[in-house]
């Protein structure tokens, strides 16, 4: 468990930022810990990296990554990431760089990029996108509502109560933060294992990016068929799978990958939920997201979903 006591002038100083190379770390978190079929939303990417990389070339870095005491990859080593330089190219060379040019970190950089390109550069885009809608949202919580109120609504077992920051993580880990500069990296391949990072007065920590709508974990409880089927009956089947995505803010792009749905249906899904008043919708940046208005979801309390 992760055990940080927050002090009032890093708490305010709080930013958030992403990172391809905390992302690729992550997503061989996941071939790590799932030896076998992994779960949902990651199952069908596991699948085909598993497939498609050199089976060597995982296998290394996956049993690196596994090592009790790893030599090859060792994630408290990673730089804090710099929204300057996102870039996994950038982001590798600084490693090679704080480093000290030390071989055996060269050649873990050199197997990084050759499974970046396999694994991770293909959905690249589409992961991007989600990690900016969810810095843009958790963004707005921190300029408008302070701090305090976007790490209540982080989740994923983030807990935070003032001045204590907690979060599960693979040993103890207790530190005091004074006066430090706190950055939070959203990763959605944040179910393989979480990043901790203390270089100096900078601290970096992921955690599970809730907005990310193309590898968005399903956390909602089951519900029965028959609470479905009613919700299909009222609002027709495609509209009902729009509704019971939008539980959380999504953009029409998200809303769409995530139901495999023609970006023009979800539009005109989107303007009869948002004209019926079951949805709003609000422009953060050069986006606009969707999320269930209180009819909505007095609508899903009804059903029993």
């Amino acid at each position: 468990m992760i055990r940080l006591r927050v002090d009032d002038e890093s708490l305010h100083t709080m930013r958030l930022a992403f990172s391809p190379l905390w992302e690729t770390i992550g997503s061989l978190g996941i071939l790590a810990r799932y030896r076998g079929e992994a779960p949902s939303p990651y199952a069908n990417w596991a699948r085909t990296v598993r497939d498609t990389t050199p089976a060597k070339l995982t296998a290394e870095l996956v049993e690196a990554l596994r090592a009790p005491q790893p030599s090859l990859i060792v994630p408290a080593a990673l730089p804090v990431p710099d929204p300057t330089r996102n870039t996994i190219t950038v982001e590798l060379s600084r490693l090679v760089e704080t480093s000290g040019g030390d071989p055996g970190v060269r050649r873990a950089v050199t197997l990084l990029k050759r499974y970046w390109d396999h694994a991770v550069a293909p959905y690249w885009a589409s992961i991007r996108s989600s990690l900016e809608d969810e810095i843009l949202l958790r963004g707005r919580t921190l300029a408008v509502e302070g701090p305090e109120a976007m790490l209540h609504e982080i989740g994923g077992r983030v807990l935070w109560s003032n001045p204590l920051l907690t979060a599960p993580y693979h040993r103890d880990l207790a530190s005091n933060l004074t006066r430090s500069r706190l950055l939070l990296v959203p990763t959605v391949f944040a179910g393989g294992l979480r990043l901790f990072v203390e270089h100096d007065d900078r601290v970096a920590m992921s955690y599970q990016a809730r907005a990310a709508g193309y590898f968005h974990v399903l956390t909602a409880r089951s519900v029965s068929r028959e609470a479905e089927d009613r919700l299909a009956l009222l609002l027709g089947r495609a509209r009902a799978q729009v509704v019971r995505v939008l539980v959380e803010p999504r953009t029409t792009t998200a809303v769409a990958q995530a139901l495999g749905l023609a970006k023009s249906t979800v539009s005109q899904h989107l303007a009869v939920l948002t004209d019926a008043g079951f949805v709003w919708k609000q422009r953060l940046g050069g986006r606009v997201f969707y999320q269930l208005d209180r009819n909505g979801l007095a609508l899903l309390r009804q059903l029993g979903l």
